[in-house]
């Protein structure tokens, strides 16, 4: 994986176009500063760039319109041997490049966690940053931060807090009008809809956060009250008890009552329409609950869980732009994303999730991973993270590294940091140098595994009972898959530490050091070397991993050339599950799954790839061929001969290999004591290599 990952040649390849139906050209990002001055005048200065396979077109200087027009039957056993019910699926092996329209009676849930879009899978930044770099946001100019980070680093998501309402972040009375009125501040925020355009022209989603509150002073107050939109106590709206933004004491919408949602909706209406796909939800469980125990109120309908028709209607928002631009979405319905942090009977269908308000510090690191522990439940979420480097004051380089490192496994990985005494951002750039390249090393790593981790998203959905993408030992390790095939990730909490005493689970498995290669025996403690560069990290022995190309964004290149990292141990598999990643298509079926198997039982090993197979209904963007480069480890002397499909695989080298030169091939890595083999396929083929 990455301490011998041949990025150079998955590079060479994607560049090539080796591919099929689904094709992506990676566009330059551009200079996207878009800035605006201080006195509202336009500083923008955005060099547009190429198209990418999601047909947006990366930003114009002037802003103007952008985007996006912008086994094979039967029962199939997932990675972690669950079973997957396709009796009456017709699982055809199948491909084509365009998604079908799925009919809306089959796109219903199956009570499973519910997927966010894919680019949720990638890094998500949030920050107190504005549109002219003020010293409300202590200089921070979001357009100038999402030039830098598309520039060095790598990204999905820009969201802004609060500060997107009023500038001045807390007790201020003159901000009491904004919170909340849907509106973005004018003094710091002059042109939100070419900033949001900017953004998404250069890859980037847009979100913000919002509360479930409304102060006094809001032009919508009157018409609310009158209207009842709010939780009401008689004739008066109840109000809730901890404000913090102005009005200590702000009326609260009640999402029971439906014509509250639909006007609540329709006041959201501009941002969605300008492109915002994410909102954060704050507020904890006594602070919305203080109308009715503080306030007198009642719930416009008692029999309604608040929380659960609060997310909802959020969710809902979420997928306005993309249900009208998207075409996938257009078609087979959208996907939305929220991070609440407040459970309700049925929170995974709404996915998204963040731990709650942390302080920077080792402490809180592990506060935070407790919280993290308790979710992977139908009342919380699949899809969760926290605030990577701690909310509250500013994180050491090393707190902020060790933080990332951990964050760069969890489902989501967002970062995000407070306001004065804190820096308003966690971005790379406000760390050391060290912190910086290490940043890079683990979002290089995040997006290289995004075959896998998506994969085993889609897997969740589709097996009884759930088998989580990330689960817990204990508050202090991450498992990433299921089966045979994970990854044991042990953050490093204690500040200094340059070692770590890692317990290994389950008796009679083996681990494989993912930085060494060294192999451990199951239910031992290994000791191993941690320095701030490497968090401990293992691997499965039996594993099949399959990763992507380095990518700045997702959906920069497709999944191809296809990388399985393979780690021999007797006879185990991985089905690898894709679909178009934006539509809810796959709840009807509409994505595809290829199995992976590995020998080593018999005196040789072999390496199976089965042919793809359509669950039901092809997608866009679904790969009638790619190339595929198989990362064998444990092979302690060069093989005699590799063959595939009974024939001798040319004998190449390291040079060819990272050069792209030679279409199939394999060589022997003596140091690593890692056989590579590469070769394309077609994806409505099966084949079988063998060492």
């Amino acid at each position: 994986m990455l301490r011998g990952m041949r990025a150079a040649l998955g590079l060479a390849l994607a560049a090539s176009g080796t591919g099929g139906c689904g094709t992506s050209a990676a566009g330059s990002p551009g200079d996207i500063d878009g800035s605006v001055n201080a006195d509202g005048s336009s500083a923008r200065d955005v060099t547009s760039g190429t198209e990418s396979n999601d047909a947006s077109v990366m930003g114009s200087l002037d802003g103007s319109a952008s985007a996006n027009g912008s086994d094979s039957s039967g029962d199939d056993e997932g990675p972690d041997g669950s079973t997957v019910d396709r009796s009456d699926s017709g699982l055809t092996a199948a491909c084509t490049g365009t998604g079908v329209q799925v009919p809306v009676a089959e796109r219903v849930s199956n009570g499973n966690p519910l997927l966010p879009p894919k680019w949720a899978f990638g890094i998500l930044w949030g920050s107190y940053y504005d549109q002219i770099g003020s010293s409300f946001a202590q200089g921070g100019n979001i357009l100038t931060a999402a030039t830098q980070l598309r520039a060095q680093y790598s990204g999905d998501l820009m969201w802004i807090d609060s500060s997107w309402l009023w500038h001045n972040y807390s007790g201020d009375p003159a901000g009491t009008p904004d919170y909340i009125n849907f509106q973005f501040d004018s003094t710091t925020f002059p042109d939100p809809a070419t900033m949001i355009q900017t953004l998404q022209q250069n890859h980037f989603h847009f979100g913000v956060w919002e509360w479930p509150w409304m102060d006094h002073g809001c032009t919508y107050f009157q018409n609310a009250v009158s209207s009842k939109y709010f939780i009401m106590n008689g004739a008066d709206p109840a109000l809730a008890t901890t404000g913090w933004h102005g009005d200590p004491n702000p009326a609260e919408f009640d999402f029971t009552n439906p014509a509250t949602v639909t006007w609540w909706t329709g006041l959201n209406q501009p941002l969605t329409a300008w492109g915002l796909d994410f909102l954060k939800l704050d507020t904890t469980v006594a602070q919305q609950t203080s109308p009715i125990s503080a306030g007198g109120g009642k719930y416009f309908d008692p029999t309604k869980n608040y929380q659960d028709e609060r997310n909802g209607a959020a969710y809902a928002a979420t997928k306005l732009y993309a249900a009208s631009h998207d075409p996938d979405a257009m078609m087979n319905g959208a996907r939305g994303f929220v991070m609440a942090k407040v459970a309700a009977p049925a929170n995974d269908q709404f996915p998204g999730w963040w731990t709650d308000d942390t302080n920077a510090t080792w402490g809180d690191m592990t506060v935070e991973m407790g919280r993290a522990s308790q979710l992977d439940s139908s009342s919380t979420a699949a899809y969760w993270c926290g605030d990577t480097g701690g909310y509250n004051n500013v994180p050491s380089d090393e707190l902020y590294v060790r933080w990332l490192e951990y964050s760069s496994f969890t489902p989501l990985q967002e970062f995000f940091g407070g306001k004065a005494p804190g820096i308003g951002a966690r971005f790379p750039w406000l760390f050391g140098t060290q912190a910086q390249q290490i940043e890079q090393q683990y979002s290089d790593l995040r997006y290289r595994l995004l075959p896998f981790r998506y994969s085993n998203a889609l897997h969740a959905y589709q097996v009884t009972p759930v088998a989580y993408p990330v689960t817990w030992i204990g508050s202090t390790q991450l498992l990433v898959g299921n089966g045979a095939s994970q990854m044991l990730v042990q953050p490093v909490t204690t500040e200094g530490a340059t070692t770590a005493s890692v317990e290994l689970p389950g008796a009679g498995a083996t681990w494989i050091d993912y930085w060494t290669g060294n192999a451990f025996p199951g239910g031992t403690t290994a000791q191993v070397a941690a320095p701030l560069d490497q968090e401990p990290v293992f691997v499965k022995a039996g594993a099949i991993i399959p990763m992507g190309p380095v990518q700045h964004y997702v959906g920069e290149h497709p999944a191809d050339p296809l990388t399985l990292d393979i780690y021999p141990a007797g006879s185990t598999s991985y089905t690898l599950y894709e679909d178009d990643g934006t539509s809810e298509g796959y709840l009807g079926g509409a994505y595809s799954t290829t199995e992976f198997s590995s020998d080593a039982t018999g005196g040789q090993l072999s390496v199976t790839i089965g042919a793809q197979a359509t669950a039901k209904y092809g997608y866009t963007g679904q790969l009638c061929s790619r190339s595929y480069i198989l990362e064998i480890h444990g092979q302690e002397s060069a093989p005699a001969t590799v063959t595939r499909d009974g024939n001798a695989e040319p004998t190449s080298s390291a040079a060819a290999f990272d050069a792209g030169t030679a279409a199939e091939g394999w060589y022997y890595d003596s140091t690593a004591q890692t056989v590579w083999v590469w070769f394309p396929l077609s994806s409505a083929a099966s084949t079988k290599v063998e060492l």
